[in-house]
């Protein structure tokens, strides 16, 4: 594993995993995570728990790394706003 680093327009770094692999079926990969983050908190070369689809490893998650916490949260959260905003609009228009 290691780092690929990305400056942001407004001046922040991030540092988005680059994990290579080979599947069960012998393809090699070598793909970078979506997600970067501002401080490294997995050290370069170290092995790290992968999880990838069989048939596109280009969509892979490492564990420890790429949560899913932050987006099951925002779309609870859009879901009751849009579900709080249509039950006002059907009750102030009735």
């Amino acid at each position: 594993m290691r780092y690929r680093t990305r400056d942001d327009h407004d001046g922040a770094t991030y540092h988005h995993p680059v994990i290579a692999w080979t599947t069960r079926d012998g393809r090699a990969c070598e793909h970078s995570s979506r997600l970067g983050r501002g401080t490294p908190r997995i050290p370069v070369g170290n092995s790290v728990t992968l999880r990838y689809d069989l048939e596109d490893p280009s969509r892979f998650a490492i564990q420890g790394w790429d949560s899913t916490t932050a987006y099951r949260v925002f779309t609870v959260l859009g879901t009751a706003l849009t579900a709080g905003g249509l039950v006002t609009l059907l009750l102030t228009t009735w």
